[in-house]
């Protein structure tokens, strides 16, 4: 495999989803019936071969042409368009729609593995499947019959494409500062006036129409979120036949130049300039802010995704290339002129950063599979109190799949560049590319920063702490059932220690809040939600070195192997490799990585707080 091809660890998805995910609960509800354990996996190759055959070509062409404004609209890259038709026709756009609307009706975790698969290949023109379904979704569930039949049904099979419109220039962050007006102009039919900017795949000519669910507020509404409705509002106005009419008074005043994502265009969007934009409210006034969260959520989650996407591209990249670069004598023969040159894969510091890009890898995986999943469970929930159970699982979890993945994925970018050394920063290798696409994922959908105060001042306080207290309390189950594991043992006292650090932070955290306010909690929010991800992420790693090294030592057993016998075995057995290198990854992220997120709240054990009171 060259350096320069897209690949993917398609062993450790494969191990998460059939060996480590109860996935067989699944295919016992009647909802995902038609998706059992065998289907799920060839669907997941499949859906990886798409990916990497189809899309992934796109990729450096999409990047370079890049999107242009024409006579006020955006043409996107022309490379993009047959692959965008294949994935609708294929399906591997709309995998988790309802089969009522042409879909696959497929498990939120199926979509999420492929997804990755399509993000590593093409993160921009993977954005808008992910939008238009978001988008699609909202009507879908919010809206009348009368839009669903309209719209819904048009973006769900990509022959209209959707966005999301919440940001102004007043108002980024600060969703509820927003000033875009709708005046009624009676049977829910609205007058819509404002600017929206950030607008990913604001336009673009892959769809017939682009549909935007545009937060505003109604004339006479409250200021704040509460104040806010969501309407559909089209680019060109369709009508009841289906055919399209009118323009909609909606103009593209500009795309911006962006650092990366360059295959999709982001958009500053007016709408009513010539006061003739139409919207159609979806649910009720006022509350636009709630139904919007539906999509919001499943967008953190997909920008986590990208963390993990392009991290675990960059991770297959640096590693190919680190057997294919020969440069330096080993360490131990550094002084021997006569040495033979080695693959920088055998220098120490190369090793020690392709382990911490391994193990981040995995543990993202794990953390967003483990989630996803959770989905799934939700929906197939027999009683309320199961489906509640998994609810708060994803409340607690999603600001850490938004928040820790596009961090960590971020970073591990940046290692695989350090890797290749000057070649990674040029553009005849793919790291500058996915180092420039990934750098957006800790601003999209809410800043890490954001996600932190999400998870201190909502998840952790919801129910009296309950949320957390439950998580921890999994981490202590988990412990006790495995703490005199022949292999783990002492993987899992130093990890019992990081949950003890954890605790007595947030103990700690409520004293603070005693002294200092919710100001002196909210200074140390960020590196919290890394460290508390990190443990999370630290439990699913040893669920799944747990799994491991069961079915080590049963290859073990069958093939007669001994402890002396190892080393030459698994050179020769890809299954026990795999295995062993996952106990590996998993001591290493519990010894060496965790302690890194550890780190980052020492200001916080010392309570710290001068940067309240320095002057800038």
């Amino acid at each position: 495999m060259s350096s320069t091809e897209l690949t993917l660890d398609q062993r450790d998805i494969l191990f998460a989803l059939r060996e480590w995910l109860p996935i067989g609960k699944l295919s016992e509800s009647e909802k995902f019936s038609e998706f059992d354990a065998d289907t799920l996996e060839m669907m997941v190759q499949e859906g990886i071969r798409f990916a990497i055959d189809v899309i992934s070509p796109t990729r450096t062409a999409g990047d370079r042409e890049g999107c242009r404004m024409e006579d006020g609209r955006v043409k996107v890259p022309e490379c993009l368009h047959e692959p965008y038709q294949k994935a609708y026709e294929m399906g591997w756009a709309s995998m988790r729609v309802s089969q009522e609307y042409g879909g696959m009706g497929a498990p939120a975790t199926l979509g999420l593995i492929v997804n990755e698969a399509m993000n590593g290949a093409n993160l921009g023109l993977s954005m808008f499947f992910g939008l238009t379904s978001g988008a699609a979704e909202l009507i879908d569930t919010f809206g009348s019959e009368a839009l669903k039949q309209k719209y819904a049904s048009k973006m769900f099979r990509g022959q209209f494409t959707g966005t999301m419109c919440l940001s102004e220039p007043q108002a980024g962050s600060d969703v509820g500062a927003g000033t875009t007006s709708a005046v009624s102009a009676g049977d829910g039919v609205y007058k819509i006036k404002g600017t929206k900017c950030w607008i990913s795949s604001g336009d673009n000519n892959l769809g017939e129409n682009v549909i935007h669910a545009v937060l505003a507020r109604v004339k006479g509404a409250p200021e704040g979120t509460k104040g806010l409705s969501l309407f559909v509002v089209p680019h060109t106005l369709v009508n009841d036949d289906g055919t399209l009419g009118e323009w909609n008074d909606v103009t593209v005043a500009s795309i911006e130049d962006k650092l990366g994502i360059h295959a999709s265009p982001t958009a500053v969007l007016n709408f009513g300039e010539n006061d003739d934009c139409l919207g159609w409210i979806i649910g009720e006034e006022g509350k636009g802010i709630s139904s919007m969260f539906l999509m919001m959520n499943g967008a953190r989650i997909f920008t986590g995704l990208i963390g993990l996407s392009l991290a675990g591209a960059a991770y297959e990249n640096a590693r190919a290339y680190a057997h294919e670069r020969v440069q330096g004598t080993h360490i131990s023969k550094i002084r021997d002129p006569e040495a033979p040159r080695v693959s920088i894969v055998e220098h120490p510091a190369v090793r020690l950063n392709l382990i911490n890009m391994k193990a981040k890898v995995e543990a993202m995986r794990a953390l967003l599979y483990f989630t996803s999943f959770q989905f799934d469970l939700e929906k197939i929930a027999k009683t309320d109190v199961e489906k509640q159970s998994t609810q708060n699982t994803v409340d607690l979890l999603t600001p850490m799949c938004k928040g820790w993945c596009t961090e960590v994925g971020l970073d591990v970018v940046r290692t695989g560049i350090q890797i290749l050394g000057g070649v990674g920063y040029t553009k005849d290798f793919p790291l500058e590319q996915l180092f420039r696409d990934a750098r957006i994922a800790p601003i999209y959908e809410g800043t890490t920063d954001i996600q932190a105060l999400d998870l201190v001042g909502r998840k952790m306080l919801q129910n009296g702490g309950m949320l957390f207290q439950q998580l921890m309390e999994q981490f202590s189950q988990l412990i006790e059932k495995h703490r005199e594991h022949p292999e783990l043992r002492e993987t899992f006292k130093t990890f019992e220690g990081h949950c003890e650090t954890l605790y007595e932070t947030f103990m700690g955290s409520q004293e603070v809040l005693k002294t200092r306010g919710m100001e002196g909690v909210a200074l140390y929010a960020t590196p919290f939600l890394m460290f508390l991800s990190s443990v999370t992420a630290g439990w699913l790693m040893l669920q799944q070195a747990v799994v491991a090294a069961e079915k080590l030592g049963q290859i073990k057993t069958e093939k007669g192997i001994g402890e002396l016998d190892v080393s030459a075995f698994l050179e020769e057995n890809e299954d026990a490799l795999f295995y062993a290198n996952k106990l590996k990854t998993t001591r290493y992220f519990v010894d060496g990585i965790i302690p890194q997120f550890d780190a980052l709240l020492a200001g916080s054990k010392k309570q710290n707080f001068d940067a309240l009171d320095i002057t800038f």
